[in-house]
């Protein structure tokens, strides 16, 4: 199957196509901030919600910001697309291993994997799969703010 998360675009758009966007983030120290500081300018020019804009941004914070941690092998690139009535945000990195899927017990001291529960909480789907030289963590947000 040929998901657009499979399928994310590498080159110029064309006329008709869906706005997207690529960033790659070499400098790890400060690339969370720098992923933070694109989308913000691109969603917001793109006329994206407020509110999504706000989620989405703690969203690639948290994605940017594991694949930082955990890639030692090379650069990270950040993905934006919007598709119909979502925003695909994806995050690709040169390290091979999968994510956890599994969210941290309540009474757990360890703070490590709350970041990809905050992702599940504000996507309204994630997941990863390898690509070429690594993998590929995603999240899917919905276009229309979710009413509180």
């Amino acid at each position: 199957m040929n998901t657009t998360i499979d399928r994310l675009p590498t080159r110029q758009q064309h006329r008709h196509s869906p706005p997207s966007s690529h960033l790659p983030l070499s400098d790890v120290q400060h690339a969370a901030r720098a992923a933070r500081h694109h989308a913000d300018k691109v969603l917001t020019a793109w006329g994206i919600p407020p509110a999504v804009i706000d989620d989405a941004l703690v969203v690639i914070s948290e994605l940017v910001t594991n694949a930082t941690l955990h890639t030692r092998s090379g650069p990270a690139e950040l993905h934006l697309l919007v598709e119909g009535r979502q925003l695909v945000i994806a995050v690709t990195d040169a390290c091979a291993d999968s994510i956890e899927h599994t969210v941290p017990r309540e009474d757990s001291a360890d703070d490590h994997g709350r970041g990809l529960a905050i992702v599940r909480a504000l996507a309204c789907a994630f997941g990863c799969h390898r690509v070429a030289d690594g993998k590929r963590v995603w999240a899917q947000m919905e276009l229309q703010a979710q009413a509180a």
